[in-house]
Order: structure tokens, then sequence, then C-alpha cells
């Protein structure tokens, strides 16, 4: 992931501390997964809603602070804001960031499903001089895909499969916080059932919880509009699947992950958290690998 200039350490901003930012924000803090405090830091997290007392003071003995107003988390001077807190928090706060001249970490890539909202982000970048990095995720051989998509015609399809908890409740209108009607009961499905099934951009517009995956390979590849994906609720075998199948220039590739879901939310992967801090890994350190 290409970054501007920065000098060491980087220092983070994180807007989110749930499944992705807790986790994130632990490794930097702790300078774990490859992390080294010399190289990179954590100085503002942004929350929605307040933490305890005992957080908060945790956060700040280690000089990091903690707070659920904007104006305070952008008077910090960080390079780098990390966006681990859902869509909304991509449309309320992108383009600040990015017009202050810090890069923006994405990991709500489905907001990016609405054409004005992406241009605005684009604009602020080259206004600001600064960055908008979409972070991989859950979505593996984006580098090999993305290499072989910058020539035109390459064709993309793509199943992503979850257990039946990991739609309930999962569904909203598009570009907003107002949650629809569920497609299902899936309390009581017995058989594997479709979820949805159609273009990459309705399916992150309706599903922005769980199909930030399939937005990122979209952007990367044949684009929104012409990655064709399905979404299925298994109640048999629970496990986080992706099925792939990409055509192009430069060849064929077949993926088939079995992926883990978040201990603390089911509808994120894993492995999300270990993808910002990767990218977090190769903005901060000597070498960056797979670029």
């Amino acid at each position: 992931m290409a970054t501007k200039a920065l000098a060491y350490p980087i220092k983070v901003g994180l807007i989110g501390h749930g499944a992705i930012g807790s986790v994130v924000a632990n490794a930097v803090m702790n300078s774990t997964h490859g992390l080294d405090k010399t190289r990179i830091k954590l100085i503002a997290i942004l929350t929605k809603n307040p933490r305890s007392e005992e957080t908060i003071v945790n956060f700040s003995n280690n000089n990091i602070l903690l707070t659920t107003n904007p104006e305070d988390f952008f008077s910090t001077e960080f390079d780098v804001c990390v966006e681990a807190a859902g869509q909304p928090a991509v449309r309320e706060h992108g383009e600040q960031c990015l017009l202050s001249g810090r890069n923006f970490l994405c990991t709500s890539i489905g907001a990016l499903t609405n054409n004005t909202l992406l241009q605005k982000l684009t604009n602020a970048a080259i206004n600001g001089n600064s960055q908008l990095q979409l972070a991989s995720g859950a979505m593996p051989a984006l580098d090999w895909m993305g290499a072989s998509a910058l020539e035109s015609g390459s064709t993309v399809i793509a199943t992503q499969t979850k257990p039946p908890e990991s739609w309930k409740n999962a569904r909203f209108k598009p570009n907003s916080t107002e949650q629809l009607e569920d497609v299902h009961d899936y309390d009581s499905i017995t058989k594997p059932e479709i979820v949805f099934d159609g273009p990459a951009r309705e399916a992150a517009s309706y599903y922005p919880k769980n199909s930030n995956i399939l937005a990122m390979l979209a952007l990367t590849t044949s684009g929104l509009d012409n990655t064709n994906v399905r979404m299925v609720a298994d109640p048999i075998d629970k496990s986080m699947r992706q099925s792939i199948e990409y055509n192009g220039s430069a060849g064929k590739i077949k993926l088939n992950v079995w992926g883990k879901k978040s201990p603390t939310n089911p509808k994120t992967s894993q492995i999300v958290p270990l993808a910002v801090i990767k990218a977090l890994k190769n903005m901060s350190s000597p070498i960056a690998f797979g670029l």
C-alpha cells in the first residue's frame, strides 16, 4: 500500500474501538504483530459512545486521547487516520481528514459505492495532498487481480457465505443507518438460502456491515456494477467462506477461502484488523512487503 513520505514515528489516529479498532489499538500500543514503537505510535481514538472512566484513564496514561468529540480528535497531530467504525464514519470524517493533509485508511469500503462520496474523497485527497487508502480486509489476492485488471476486460464472480447470525439485522437502506427488514427469518432456516444476488454496488450498499470485502474486490478489478456477487446464509456449515472466480488479461484465478468470524462481532471477519495492522506495518517498517 503506497503512502506519501512520512516522518517516523508515524502518528496514528483511530476512529472506532470495537471488533476491529480494539485489536489495532492494542497492536500499535504494545508493538506486537511486527510493529515497532520507534516507527509508529497511537495518539488519539475517536468513538461514537463514551467509554468507562477506567478505559479513558488507561489510554491517557499512555498519552493517548480517547474522546467522543471529533473536534478534539482532529486537533491532535496524527499523520494517518484509521477508520474502523463503519460506513457512517467514512461519510462523516473522511473528507475532513484528507483535506487536512492526513491519509485516511478506510476499512468500510462499501461507503464508496456512492459515486458522489468517492469523488468527494478523491478531490479531498488531491486538494489536501493526502491519500485515501483502502484496506484489503478479508479479500485475498487483491495484488494479483488488481495488477491484471490494469488491462481492460476482466470478469469477476464472487460468492460470500456466512452463518445466519451474520446476516441477521444486517440489511440497511443504502447510504443511511435506516435498518430494513431481513429477507429471511434467519433463526428458522434449515438449509442454505440466498441473501442477495446481483452487482457488488447493491450488495455493499444494502449490507454495509458484511460486504465491504465485495466492494474492495469490485473497485480493484472490474468495477462495482460489473462484479457479480451472491451472498448466502448457511445454517449447516457456519464457517465464513468466499469463492472468487477471476478471469483477466494476465490469466485466471480461482479462490476458495475459509475464514473465521471475529470473536466479538459475527458480521466481521477475524482477518480484517490484521489486514489493517499489515497496512500500518508496511507504512512504518524499513521494508514494505506485498505492495
